[in-house]
């Protein structure tokens, strides 16, 4: 059995058990930092369009904005602060926003992960399970592959606004406040 060159050093009194001790603290702090940092990266998972409308119908009771986007989506990228501040400004009075990535499972997933960790959404984000035109289709038939797309549903769980372009705070306010109200 080899033995280390810091027990030998302890042995022969070279090495102090502090000197050890306060080094060993000063290598596991950022292994101990990288590890919480691992911990914490967003859950991100796949769903069918299927999926979709069991999310819909689990919050039923709530208004919910779903809306569907991509990281290489430049109006995504300039509605998405926007649907951030919705959610945060409206949850208390029974919004929920659920987003779904249109990125590409396979190989834009990692980018997909970055943007989440970089704009920490406070809502729940999924990605869809794959991009074949057949999925936009089973999610809405008016749906033709434009992005960003958003579905707004009452809280009885019926679709009451459909887009297939970016939206602003406002506008989107304009259409969830009545929805709100509606108890």
């Amino acid at each position: 059995m080899k033995t280390s060159r810091a027990r030998i050093w302890l042995r022969r009194g070279k090495l102090s058990p502090w000197l050890l001790a306060a080094f060993l603290v000063v290598v596991a702090a950022p292994a101990r930092h990288v590890a919480r940092a691992q911990s914490s990266a967003p859950e991100l998972k796949t769903v069918e369009p299927k999926d979709i409308k069991d999310l819909v119908a689990q919050n039923k009771g709530k208004v919910v904005l779903l809306n569907f986007f991509a990281t290489w989506c430049v109006p995504c990228h300039k509605e998405f602060p926007d649907i951030m501040k919705l959610q945060t400004t409206y949850k208390g009075q029974g919004l929920q926003v659920i987003e779904v990535s249109m990125n590409d499972v396979g190989t834009e997933k990692d980018d997909m992960l970055k943007f989440l960790t970089d704009t920490k959404p406070p809502f729940p984000v999924y990605i869809a399970a794959n991009t074949e035109d057949k999925f936009y289709t089973d999610v809405d038939p008016r749906w033709d592959t434009a992005l960003p797309m958003t579905m707004i549903f009452d809280r009885d769980g019926k679709n009451v606004h459909f887009y297939k372009e970016a939206r602003t705070f406002d506008q989107f306010k304009d259409d969830i406040t009545p929805l709100l109200a509606a108890k």
